[in-house]
């Protein structure tokens, strides 16, 4: 792969997560060393931490998922909380944005699909060789920013106040309705 400038994300800024209440915040992922989501090590060999630069994009990453589906059910949404991350030092991303997914050999459609070998490929890659903090993708459902950080990046992350909130059913209906979905409880 063709060699790209890393992004810069400055210290301060909040990165946002809709977690399991048994995890922390800070979570580095998946629990078991099979890989579960897009970014995952295909070997299980490092941990990837999720997030989005804004909270819909958190929500919709985590559980809007099936966008043919036209609700959010409540009992998903309980089963959830949500936290805020601040950016400790300069994260250094690696790019899979704009032409930098075709740089990687990557379409969008295999950058937003639901099969992730090649995703789970390319951040092997990146983890293998480059110094960058993790990568930095869009969104499938908003075309925002998301970060996928390695568990190498442990300290350039921290907790906020806002550390495990419960989503109250009208922060959720109104974060459902920006996905054109409805908040609906069983």
């Amino acid at each position: 792969m063709v060699g790209v400038t890393l992004r810069r994300i400055k210290p301060g800024t909040l990165l946002h997560r809709i977690h399991r209440p048994d995890h922390g915040p800070i979570f580095f992922g998946p629990e078991s060393s099979a890989p579960t989501f897009r970014f995952d090590a295909p070997d299980g060999s490092y941990k990837v931490l999720y997030a989005a630069r804004a909270l819909e994009t958190a929500f919709a990453e985590t559980l809007v998922r099936s966008p043919h589906i036209p609700y959010v059910i409540s009992t998903a949404v309980k089963a959830r909380v949500r936290s805020e991350l601040a950016v400790a030092r300069t994260l250094r991303l690696y790019p899979l944005i704009d032409a930098g997914v075709s740089t990687s050999g990557l379409s969008f459609t295999d950058l937003h699909g639901d099969a992730y070998s090649r995703t789970q490929e390319v951040s092997a890659w990146v983890h293998g060789d480059t110094s960058a903090d993790g990568i930095l993708y869009t969104s499938r459902f908003d075309n925002q920013r998301c970060v996928a950080l390695f568990d190498r990046a442990i300290d350039a992350v921290v907790t906020t106040t806002a550390n495990k909130l419960v989503i109250s059913p009208a922060e959720a209906t109104a974060l459902s309705g920006h996905f054109g979905k409805t908040y609906v409880e069983p």
